[in-house]
């Protein structure tokens, strides 16, 4: 069993040809631009959509463990008393509850993925493994991508790096392409901001570079306050090793509701997304903007 936070078909940017996007749940990671903070935690977790929420309280009665009230008409939960029993998730009238994260059979899994099987064989496509961090769930990822790889898919990976390298060693077999991040090359800034430590991040990448450079994409995504001063220095660090590519991801904010949903505060609130136009100087033969 591993623990899915979503499937999404029909995906066209997490790799080539048409793909099924598996976000597997838990990060080691707390990036406080992430679009997918629901997938931090590998449990469960609850999800509140004020924009449906009428504050009918009636999830608030139903809770077991009386981890729900409102304050002053707005919504509030102490999550260390939630147990994610899904009763709220039952009764709210108005599906401004859901939980997100379910565990899953790897054949469950697969089944779903296998469902586009004729798009994938059409296109160069297949399935690619995301999160959150897609090998935090150890070897119950690595034991899903073998089995992926076994079922005949081309097999992509959306990685942090940050995972021991014998782990990497494990899957690296089984994957066909690495979509890499790169978020910085200052040690004391990444793990500051992010809590990346950049040896691990830089060991993993190496390793795989020296052997399958080729099959690497080098990812940035670039963020406001954080890299987007740093872009010259952070592309000759990834031009120094041979990948095939480097994508350059403009920041943008549109996870922030997700944030609002898990009631936590978005540090990226009113900063304005960036457009690839903004990033035009760095486009080379080797450099795309926008993934």
């Amino acid at each position: 069993m591993i623990s899915v936070s979503n499937i999404e078909r029909f995906a066209t940017k997490d790799g080539p040809g048409i793909r099924t996007t598996v976000f597997l749940k838990g990060c080691p990671l707390h990036c406080p631009w992430c679009a997918n903070p629901e997938t931090w935690q590998k449990e469960p977790v609850l999800m509140h959509m004020e924009n449906k929420c009428v504050h009918c309280r009636v999830c608030e009665s139903v809770c077991p463990m009386h981890a729900i009230h409102f304050e002053k008409q707005t919504f509030q939960m102490d999550r260390g008393q939630c147990d994610r029993c899904g009763q709220c998730v039952d009764h709210c009238l108005n599906n401004a509850l859901s939980i997100n994260g379910t565990y899953m059979e790897n054949d469950a899994i697969l089944k779903e993925v296998l469902k586009d099987l004729d798009y994938y064989q059409e296109s160069g496509g297949g399935v690619t493994f995301s999160g959150g961090e897609p090998l935090f769930q150890k070897e119950a990822a690595v034991a899903l991508i073998k089995q992926a790889k076994e079922s005949g898919l081309h097999v992509a990976i959306e990685t942090t790096g940050v995972c021991e390298p014998s782990l990497f060693h494990q899957a690296e077999p089984y994957i066909d392409l690495f979509l890499f991040d790169i978020k910085h090359v200052n040690a004391a800034k990444l793990y500051e901001v992010t809590g990346a430590p950049f040896e691990m991040v830089r060991k993993n990448f190496e390793y795989l570079c020296e052997k399958r450079g080729k099959d690497v994409i080098a990812r940035v995504p670039v963020i406001p306050g954080f890299n987007r001063g740093n872009l010259d220095e952070i592309l000759s660090f990834i031009k120094a090793h041979p990948v095939q590519a480097v994508n350059l991801l403009p920041f943008h904010n549109l996870g922030k509701t997700k944030w609002h949903q898990l009631q936590r505060d978005y540090a990226y609130e009113a900063e304005p997304s960036i457009s690839a136009k903004d990033l035009e100087q760095y486009r080379d033969e080797l450099v795309t903007i926008g993934g």
